[in-house]
């Protein structure tokens, strides 16, 4: 009997930027991290590539393209900024990714040979280090962390090779960075013991940081443990949050937005851009990568035909139909369908200003939770409005129109669906089409199939 191998033939072979070690003209060593039977093995590729510059418009040009994780060769540079010295690859685009697809091609096709002498035996990192990189050969192996590497050091080298997460989620641990500088610049993830963690716990809760806050710095601090390959998994490193109620519009407070008269074209693509939000179920950083593409038609059980946006659900990589009433399709249609990427702090500041200029007043109590204690801080609700508002208003006023039935806001707001049978979610949509259309019917009024005040 054939007794069958309990490891698989494969081997991932991946080329990421080390942001960190920047030089002077501002290129960056290539590292290839190769994972296999729970395995993983980092060196240095010998490569350094710049990774953007700035274009003939000021605008930012990619000179190292994240998919196909190889070098491009970006413009023609004119005599001009050839003698001005505007930086580009110390090699031609066209060298170093032959060299990196050679590189690639030596990594696994040795780790293909070791796996055909033993295939019922793991493919261990000492034998492929050791076939790969004689004593005398180069590239070598990464060197274990240095103790000098600081936490944004360690938290930039993690988002560079994360950059799929999304722009929030990797935003915040930049507060960590932040905060280490300024309460112990000499202090470095590895040095982080149980009683340097109590310590800035406590300093975190002095400065009244929500609990939400310190549960993403902790996070943050095992990022940095898991990045240096250390233990993280530890009781002391675990924080528990309570989380305040977010704010969430009502239904007069919506129609007094889509009512308003925007004193500014920025303001009315703001204005429009969050009442996008609102009916899409997107966030900020779905509609920077919004494709027309993405716009579908579901035909109903009766025959009839809606409007809807495909999306990828981030937990599942399912993909979400979302049903549109037609205020968001006239949304749509007055910006060709194009939603500029904003800065997210100028988006704050505008959505905010454009709230008091709707006339949103009332009174919200935007408590804090520290240290499991409630601080009650009631302010006007056009101080509180972010960018994020919009979902949760979404999600809540379909379940009160709707007699509380969730399923409708999991659609519109694209949660992740238990079912992993449930691939595609057009047959979902087909049926919750009419239930969704309808509650946003009741909460638009006469704006349902309006247009948004100019």
């Amino acid at each position: 009997m054939i007794r069958p191998s309990a490891f698989k033939r494969a081997i991932s072979v991946r080329f990421y930027l080390r942001l960190t070690a920047k030089n002077r003209d501002g290129c960056c060593p290539v590292r290839l991290t190769a994972r296999w039977h729970g395995e993983e093995l980092q060196v240095d590729s010998g490569e350094i590539v710049l990774p953007e510059r700035l274009g003939k418009s000021g605008e930012v040009e990619a000179m190292w393209d994240l998919k196909s994780q190889r070098a491009l060769s970006g413009r023609r540079l004119t005599p001009k900024e050839e003698e001005a010295g505007v930086p580009t690859h110390p090699d031609t685009a066209t060298n170093i990714n032959a060299r990196l697809g050679a590189l690639e091609k030596d990594v696994t096709d040795t780790f293909n040979r070791l796996f055909d002498r033993a295939p019922f035996e793991k493919v261990t990192k000492a034998a492929l280090a050791g076939e790969l990189f004689p004593a005398d050969a180069r590239p070598v192996p990464v060197a274990a962390p240095v103790v000098s590497r600081t936490f944004r050091q360690v938290l930039d080298e993690w988002k560079a090779e994360n950059r799929n997460l999304a722009k929030d989620s990797l935003r915040k641990y930049d507060q960590l960075a932040t905060m280490m500088e300024t309460w112990r610049p000499e202090l470095r993830p590895d040095q982080v013991t149980q009683k340097v963690a109590k310590e800035y716990q406590q300093h975190l809760l002095d400065l009244q940081k929500s609990d939400a806050t310190v549960k993403v710095h902790f996070g943050g601090i095992r990022k940095c443990l898991e990045q240096l390959g250390l233990p993280a998994d530890m009781a002391w490193l675990q924080y528990s949050a309570k989380n305040a109620p977010q704010l969430d519009l009502e239904i007069e407070e919506v129609r007094k937005l889509i009512r308003w008269r925007p004193t500014g074209e920025h303001l009315a693509e703001e204005r429009d851009r969050w009442l996008f939000q609102l009916f899409s179920g997107r966030r900020y950083e779905d509609l920077e990568k919004f494709d027309k593409r993405e716009r579908v038609t579901l035909t109903l059980e009766d025959g009839s035909q809606v409007p809807a946006l495909v999306h990828a659900q981030g937990k599942t990589g399912n993909d979400a139909a979302v049903p549109l009433p037609p205020i968001a399709l006239k949304i749509g249609d007055r910006w060709g369908w194009q939603f500029p990427a904003r800065n997210w702090q100028q988006r704050g500041d505008w959505i905010k200003e454009i709230a008091q200029g709707a006339g949103l007043t009332r009174e919200w109590d935007d408590r804090l939770i520290t240290g499991g204690k409630v601080v009650h801080n009631w302010r006007p609700i056009w101080q509180v409005i972010s960018t994020h508002t919009a979902r949760h208003t979404a999600g809540t006023l379909l379940k009160q129109v709707s007699n509380g039935n969730k399923a409708l806001a999991k659609l519109v707001l694209g949660h992740a669906d238990e079912d992993v049978t449930d691939r595609y979610a057009k047959d979902k949509a087909r049926l919750l089409a009419p239930a969704v259309l309808d509650a946003w019917q009741k909460i638009l009024g006469e704006w349902y199939d309006g247009e948004p005040a100019l």
